[in-house]
């Protein structure tokens, strides 16, 4: 019995090993789509061929008697990778960052991947040089971050307003392409654009829509033009596409009432969710209730564990979403409706 279970296994041993051997050629032919794609100019991320691919997966495990759960397992993992593999910057840039919290860390993972030259700064060293040196960058004080960079990412949170004014006004920042990632662009936005004017930098807003998650590839990141940035809003447009996210060009306008929809009401809702189970199992007096979770359940969990660990960042932009208020005056009402709705069909 010992003999065939040693058999068995070396035969699983081979196989792996010729799956290792394919997922190998297949990202290689993925790295070359990606020196297509670039040539080309056609983003990293192809949602409508993913889709086909996903189909023709799907297709082939019912023929091999594979569940489909499976391949919805397995494939997102293996695009994700091929899409890693397809990056190919055309131009190598001089990249300061300046922070070193979640989203630091994931734009410093991505640019370091693609193969920009990346310098992390900010006002403490230590976290500053610890960032750098997980991803193999450099660590620069901020006087010689800001001379050194051409692109210069502000990776830090509106809170930090007068720290980013100060970083401003210097002399050095003249000329260069300066980036946020504020969530919110209301306020910050229009001040930016004036310090732009005024100490003769370019201002372009981005925000990452994403959070801190390592190697963002495939991500879609919102660009929005400013008053200064005429001359240089293409060429930041064309560094994030080639450094593998998708860029998608917004004004504040409409970005702010899309993030009131897409952040603020769905936090909202996923914070209320997450106090009500709470209070719900201690109204019912149940406090184990993992062995009775569904799929779905567990699903939305792992997206409240996410939000909640966010929390800090998330009352951030309920507080500063000029159209917070509004939606969730309209959540509220249409919780309100569907329970009165249920009420009266049960």
């Amino acid at each position: 019995m010992s003999s065939e279970l040693e058999n068995l296994r070396k035969e699983i041993e081979n196989i792996d090993k010729q799956i290792v051997e394919l997922l190998a050629k297949r990202l290689k032919i993925s790295m070359k789509i990606g020196e297509i794609k670039n040539k080309i100019g056609k983003s990293v991320t192809d949602e409508k061929r993913e889709e086909v691919v996903k189909n023709y997966w799907i297709e082939n495990a019912k023929i091999f008697g594979l569940p489909e759960s499976l391949v919805n397992s397995i494939l997102p993992l293996i695009f994700s990778y091929s899409k890693l593999y397809q990056i190919n910057p055309g131009q190598k840039r001089n990249v300061t960052i300046i922070g070193y919290g979640g989203m630091a860390r994931s734009l410093v993972s991505l640019l370091s991947l693609a193969g920009h030259n990346v310098v992390v700064t900010g006002r403490d060293r230590n976290k500053a040089s610890a960032l750098a040196n997980e991803f193999k960058c450099v660590y620069m004080n901020l006087e010689n971050a800001l001379k050194w960079g051409e692109l210069i990412i502000l990776a830090l949170p509106p809170a930090a307003i007068e720290y980013i004014r100060s970083i401003l006004s210097k002399p050095v920042i003249r000329d260069k392409i300066v980036m946020d990632i504020f969530s919110s662009k209301d306020k910050a936005f229009k001040e930016l654009e004036e310090m732009s004017i005024k100490h003769s930098f370019k201002f372009v807003s981005t925000h990452p829509l994403f959070g801190p998650i390592l190697y963002p590839v495939g991500e879609r990141i919102a660009i929005i033009p400013s008053k200064s940035s005429e001359d240089s809003f293409k060429e930041v447009v064309e560094f994030w596409k080639e450094s593998g996210l998708v860029p998608v060009i917004t004004t504040v306008e409409e970005h702010e009432k899309a993030m009131a929809i897409v952040q603020v009401l769905s936090h909202f809702y996923i914070l209320g969710l997450s106090r009500s189970i709470e209070s719900a199992k201690r109204e019912l007096e149940i406090d184990k209730i993992s062995d009775l979770q569904t799929t779905n359940f567990r699903e939305i969990l792992k997206i409240i564990n996410r939000v909640n660990e966010l929390y800090p960042v998330i009352i951030e932009i309920q507080n500063s979403n000029p159209y917070a208020y509004k939606v969730r005056e309209i959540g509220v009402k249409e919780l309100q409706e569907l329970d009165k709705e249920i009420g009266e069909k049960t």
